[in-house]
Order: structure tokens, then C-alpha cells, then sequence
């Protein structure tokens, strides 16, 4: 007998087993029914019709079966499952950009996962049930380590241990994560989505869009250093066919946005960033680097105007400034390397200009942040996820300011970082908070730098909210050579 009949055998071994456990169940409760009946006629409801007034706890996958090794250690009440699904499903299942949507559509089959439901309770359960959150997780954390051996997960699988570790930061197994869907072959489907005689089929397309789901996660996650996947440059020309193909979907086009941005991220920066002053080949590259960045966001805009994020509901405009805000702070912000004093900065005013519009970025990731109502709302649940490029715009600020504070407006930077502050405290990371507080009082005494109370609210906003939250149509049309990507499917609001 094959291995993969061994299993099959074993799970349906172990079915059979919960169905034998579950007709027991029943048994018994019919004897306690017929045994009570004669001594309980007059006070109420038999055992039997009161278990049915309350909710019975059953394991939220305990009917699903296949080729993993692993069953849901997640025990929950069928109202519970109700509430964290229905949380997630309406708040959750469209933060993280690059991840496909539609994989948490209503039915028994997300229901009945042992991954997916475990993951979409554990993510919904910091919002809902805050108290329960560890369990969750933990169950979720006893579910992967259950994968290091027996059979390769199934792909719906791997693409909530995706969603989990985007979720809750556990960037290093992104990895592992890799290399099981390496051994789905997920990496094959990439390239044969390539090929002009290939047939589009939905498993083809989905394995394939999942592969450059984790493309984008890796470019983003490992900005400054080498990529989990080898040779991942050589697969990410191939993205633009998902959305050619047949079975496309809106996340597709976000895929391509993100690559096509954070692959400018990724150019080769040259190792001369020491040089004083700043050599002019570094000065072009860092040049160049930044115009793409703008290009890109332009290019984005024009295309997919208003709804860059090509969800049906409008969306708050920091979904675009986020990234775009991000790649311009990390090519700007190299510039930073290489410099010791404050003295360095004097006689190198193309380093300056680089630093400024890096602080520049970093305080227009906060201010997107803080001025978005609805993710100061969301932040307490999502922060894992979210607060990856704040802590990097709060890092850079603190790095940069009593290097470059003679050259920058040090009031309004500490004033972002003040209001981040206040974001991880209305977050319930108090923490977090008071910890950002004291960086701001120590780099404002070593800039000589004063806060007033209106500073928190009034920093000095260099992007009026009305273009920050209502991304304009550029005046000129600006014409690209690459129509990347057109969109027709949702109305102009």
C-alpha cells in the first residue's frame, strides 16, 4: 500500500472512529432522556431538549478530510464560529492587499478546514474574543508543526498559513512556507501560466496567483536582505498573466502592483553610500530610483482610478500612500548610511536632500495613518500586521534626527512619532506607547527641540487631507508605455 493510501486510510479510519463516538453520544443521551422522563415530567424540559436550547460545542473542521496529518484542535460553539467568521469576513478578509479575497467565501468548505477556520479564528478572535486570542493561536501554531512531517499539505492549507503568518508577523516562516509550496509545485504553475498553449484552469491559475502572493510577501518582508525564494526575479515577469487568464480576479492586479513597486525597491544599490560626499553615480541611481517610485504610484492612479485597491467598496486612500510612502523611505533612507556625525552632513547637501524626503515619507506614513479613521478604528486587531512600516518610519525618524536635525523640521517629525504614540495606546499597546513618548522627549532634548500641547493634532501637515484621503487624477494624463493594469469592472465613485 502507498504512503498516500496509508493516510487515506487513517484519516477515514479516524472518521469512522468520531462517528462511532458521536451515535454513543446519542445513545446515551436517549437513556438519560427515557430514564429522567418518569422522575422530570412535571419540571420542564427533558436533558435532550435542553441541550438543544444552548449551543453544543463541536470542533469547527471536524468533518473535513484530506491528504494532511493533521485534524482541527479548535473547539468552539457553532454561535461562536457564527460571530468570529462573520467578524472576519467583513473586517478582515481585505487587509492584507496581496491576499486573495474570495478565499474566505461563505460555505462549508472554510467552515470544515481544519487550517482555514483555525487561522480565521484565531485573527478574528483578537477583536472579538480577546481573551481567547492565545488559545487560538496556539491551536493554530500545534496545526503547522503538525505539517513537518506525513503528507504535504493541500494547498487551501498553505494559503492560511499565508494569511496566518502576515497576520501575526511570523516572518520566519515564510520559509517554510516557501519550501511546501515549492513541493506543491506552485512555482511550476507560475511558469506555465506563460506558455500561449497552456489551458487556463481554475486550480492552475489559483496555484499560480498564490505562488506571486508569496513573491509580494517576500519582497516586501526581506526589503534589506536576500530573498527566501531562489532566483525569485526569474519568475516575477510571469505575473501579468494571471490576469489575462480567464479565471481572473481583482487581487491579480493588486499582485502586479506590488511587484512592479517593490521590484524597484529590490535594484542593486551600489556599496559606495560611504563616499563623502555622496559619488555622482550613487546620487543618479538613488535619483532615478525615487522618479520610479513616483511613476509608479502615478501610473497606478491613472489607471485605477478611484479604486486602486479594486475592492467594490470604496476604500480609504491609505491603501496607496501606504506603499508608496514605504519604497520612497527606503531608497531615500539609504542615504543615511555611511554617515557618522552631523559634520558629514554639511559639505554633502545631495545626501541631505535624500534624508529630507526620507523623513518626509516617514512622517507621511504616520500622517496616513493616524488621519485614516478607519484603521486607527481596526488598529487594536490588525496591529501585527500594520505597524510593520510605522515601527520603520518611527525608526528612521529617531535615527536620522540628531544627525540631520539642523537641516529638517525635528517639531513636526517628533510630532508624528507623538501621534503614533497615541495610536499604539488607543491600540492597547501601552507599552509600545509610553516607550515612543520617551524616544520623543530624548531625541527632543538632544535636538533642543519643544513640543507644544497643539503639536499632537496640528503638526504641520505636508498633504492636505483632502489629497491624502481622495487621490487626484493628474492634470497632464501622463501617457505610459505599458497600459498596467486597466480595470473596467467597478464604477467610478
Amino acid at each position: 500500500m502507498s504512503d498516500g493510501n496509508r493516510a487515506k486510510t487513517a484519516l477515514l479510519q479516524r472518521r469512522l472512529d468520531l462517528v462511532e463516538r458521536e451515535l454513543r453520544l446519542e445513545i446515551e443521551n436517549l437513556r438519560a432522556e427515557v430514564a429522567g422522563s418518569s422522575h422530570n415530567s412535571n419540571t420542564g424540559f427533558s436533558p435532550t431538549l435542553q441541550s438543544q436550547r444552548e449551543p453544543a460545542a463541536v470542533p469547527v473542521a471536524g468533518t473535513y478530510t484530506s491528504s494532511s496529518n493533521t485534524d482541527s484542535p479548535i473547539i468552539t460553539t457553532e454561535s461562536e464560529w457564527d460571530e468570529l467568521y462573520d467578524f472576519f469576513f467583513t473586517n478582515c478578509r481585505t487587509v492584507v492587499s496581496v491576499i486573495d479575497d474570495q478565499l474566505y467565501s461563505p460555505g462549508e468548505t472554510v467552515k470544515n478546514h481544519p487550517f482555514m477556520s483555525a487561522v480565521i479564528c484565531a485573527i478574528a478572535s483578537r477583536a472579538v474574543r480577546p481573551a481567547k486570542y492565545q488559545e487560538y493561536v496556539a491551536a493554530v501554531d500545534k496545526l503547522i508543526t503538525h505539517t513537518f512531517q506525513g503528507p504535504v499539505p493541500d494547498l487551501l492549507a498553505l494559503q492560511a498559513m499565508i494569511v496566518f503568518v502576515t497576520w501575526t508577523g511570523r516572518t520566519r516562516l515564510i520559509g517554510y512556507i516557501v519550501s511546501v509550496a515549492t513541493e506543491l509545485k506552485l512555482h511550476e504553475a507560475a511558469i506555465i501560466i506563460g506558455d500561449e498553449e497552456t489551458e487556463y484552469t481554475p486550480d492552475l491559475v489559483g496555484r499560480a496567483r498564490t505562488w506571486f502572493t508569496l513573491c509580494c510577501l517576500d519582497l516586501q518582508t526581506n526589503i534589506s536582505r536576500p530573498f527566501v525564494i531562489n532566483n525569485m526575479r526569474d519568475y516575477l515577469p510571469y505575473a501579468k498573466y494571471i490576469a489575462m487568464s480567464p479565471h481572473h480576479r481583482p487581487v491579480d492586479d493588486r499582485i502586479r502592483a506590488y511587484i512592479k513597486g517593490f521590484t524597484i525597491t529590490g535594484q542593486p544599490i551600489s556599496s559606495q553610500l560611504t563616499a563623502k560626499p555622496l559619488l555622482q553615480e550613487v546620487v543618479d541611481l538613488f535619483t532615478s530610483s525615487d522618479e520610479l517610485v513616483d511613476q509608479w504610484f502615478h501610473e497606478i492612479n491613472n489607471n485605477i482610478h478611484p479604486l486602486y485597491q479594486t475592492f467594490p467598496e470604496r476604500q480609504d486612500r491609505n491603501r496607496l500612500l501606504m506603499p508608496f510612502a514605504f519604497m520612497k523611505l527606503y531608497i531615500n533612507g539609504l542615504a543615511l548610511q555611511g554617515v557618522g556625525s552631523a559634520e558629514d552632513l554639511s559639505s554633502d547637501p545631495a545626501r541631505i536632500e535624500f534624508i529630507r524626503r526620507a523623513l518626509d515619507s516617514a512622517s507621511l506614513i504616520i500622517q496616513t495613518q493616524y488621519e485614516s479613521h478607519e484603521f486607527r478604528r481596526s488598529f487594536y486587531y490588525t496591529m501585527d500586521y500594520f505597524c510593520t512600516p510605522t515601527y520603520y518610519a518611527i525608526s528612521f525618524i529617531f535615527k536620522a534626527l540628531p544627525l540631520a536635525y539642523d537641516f529638517v523640521d525635528s517639531q513636526r517629525l517628533l510630532a508624528r512619532v507623538r501621534q503614533a504614540a497615541q495610536m499604539f495606546q488607543q491600540g492597547g499597546s501601552l507599552d509600545a506607547a509610553n516607550e515612543l513618548r520617551q524616544g520623543v522627549d530624548r531625541i527632543g532634548a538632544l535636538t533642543q527641540t519643544v513640543l507644544s500641547p497643539e503639536s499632537l493634532e496640528n503638526p504641520g501637515a505636508e498633504i492636505p487631507p483632502n489629497v491624502l484621503f481622495d487621490i487626484p487624477s493628474f492634470i497632464d494624463e501622463m501617457a505610459w508605455d505599458d497600459d498596467f493594469p486597466t480595470l473596467g469592472m467597478f464604477p467610478s465613485v
